[in-house]
């Protein structure tokens, strides 16, 4: 009779920008608001303590966040994730700031700026907003995926009411300047929101001194749950936003909705942590990036995307975990099927009949065939120098197996 069947082994996790692993201490925050001993009630009952308890937990976790973040908890609205936190801050103002010029008798503002590289969740509200009659600008990037002030400000225009362009992208790794960018967004008259969903926590933001008005948060890059997140609305701003979500008062009425207490008691447990630990996680996975970054380069034909100077890797900041990797010479459709020993992303979408390159790849100036190429390899504070190694070896091996000849 045979035995038991080994498991499979399972591939080495290095796809910590789509989503990390929970901290244990954050998971004991959430499974604490679960439970008929736990803080179950909904925090919007305030007739009795079950309620007053769940709405303490979800108070606390909102200071928690505003500290992390450097601004006040009143300025900190929860929503389902940074994708309803996007449409919240774009759809939201851009609707409201319409509705308010046209019932002051006043012609509208109908102008936005992104880039070419947001993500999806920016994207997609724009061209919805191009369908209720607003334009967009899209910016189209330097080479390492960012974008100077003085590109912004050439588009800027008095009919601007929006720019929305995220601190950091998600594939290359790449920190724009935010705080300038939002500097000039301001001396022009418009206002300025950032998708920080792939830096909160790993950046430094200090949103009470900031000319940001809007800003994304969520917590599952920073080891929190997923389905949570919040919008940073400037209080001095008193942006006029419209709720996309209604029904029951929320959240100040912009965002109708029971408050998931038990993720918002994680995402604020995620942010408190981070905040207290940046320093220690940022050298610890910067020490693993630069000895993945060594690796990769001693692979023939690899190109290090998102930098001004790919042969200089000071020419433009980075977050501390994500490295984006082509290499020449291969068939790219292979490459991410054929690395089965690896867990990453290879920043392509899969069409029904073929496999389209990244955009943000192909954005700032790669061709086709080396965008299908690529790999985004992204590091977490639970990857191992065994696992970068291992990684490696594997890269390695399947990139010499897919050589054309």
């Amino acid at each position: 009779m045979a035995g038991p069947k080994t498991p499979p082994k399972r591939p080495i996790y290095l796809d910590n920008a789509a989503s990390t692993p929970m901290d244990e201490r954050v998971i004991a925050a959430m499974v604490a608001c679960l439970g008929s001993s736990g803080t179950f009630g909904n925090s919007a009952s305030k007739d009795h303590v079950y309620g007053w308890e769940a709405a303490e937990v979800v108070e606390s976790a909102r200071d928690a966040i505003a500290s992390a973040v450097g601004c006040s908890p009143l300025e900190l609205i929860f929503t389902s994730g940074a994708t309803e936190s996007n449409n919240l801050a774009l759809r939201g103002l851009c609707l409201g700031l319409k509705a308010q010029a046209l019932a002051q008798g006043r012609s509208p503002k109908l102008h936005l700026i992104t880039t070419t590289v947001e993500h999806k969740a920016v994207l997609e509200c724009c061209e919805q907003l191009e369908h209720e009659g607003f334009r967009v600008t899209y910016l189209k990037p330097r080479r390492d995926g960012t974008v100077t002030p003085e590109m912004l400000a050439a588009v800027l225009t008095p009919e601007t009411c929006l720019v929305s362009i995220s601190q950091a992208n998600s594939v290359l790794g790449s920190i724009n300047d935010m705080e300038a960018l939002a500097q000039v967004t301001r001396a022009a008259g418009a206002y300025y929101h950032s998708d920080c969903a792939q830096s909160n926590g790993l950046l430094d933001l200090n949103l009470a001194q900031s000319a940001v008005s809007m800003v994304t948060l969520t917590p599952e890059k920073i080891y929190g749950p997923k389905g949570v997140g919040a919008l940073y609305l400037k209080r001095e701003d008193q942006l006029p936003i419209q709720p996309l979500i209604v029904g029951g008062g929320h959240e100040k009425g912009l965002r109708g909705g029971t408050l998931a207490t038990h993720q918002i008691a994680a995402m604020g447990k995620a942010f408190e942590l981070i905040a207290k630990e940046r320093a220690t996680v940022t050298a610890q996975v910067s020490a693993l990036r630069d000895r993945l970054l060594t690796g990769l380069k001693a692979i023939p034909n690899a190109l290090i995307n998102g930098y001004l100077d790919p042969e200089d890797l000071s020419s433009t900041p980075h977050l501390p975990g994500i490295v984006s990797v082509s290499f020449t010479g291969i068939n790219g459709q292979y490459l991410l099927p054929s690395l089965r020993a690896v867990a990453c992303s290879s920043g392509s979408a899969c069409s029904s009949k073929e496999l389209k390159p990244s955009y943000v790849l192909t954005e700032i100036g790669l061709s086709d065939e080396v965008a299908r190429a690529s790999l985004r390899l992204s590091i977490g504070r639970f990857t191992s120098a065994e696992d970068i190694d291992a990684a490696l070896a594997a890269i390695t091996a399947t990139v010499a197996a897919l050589k054309t000849a």
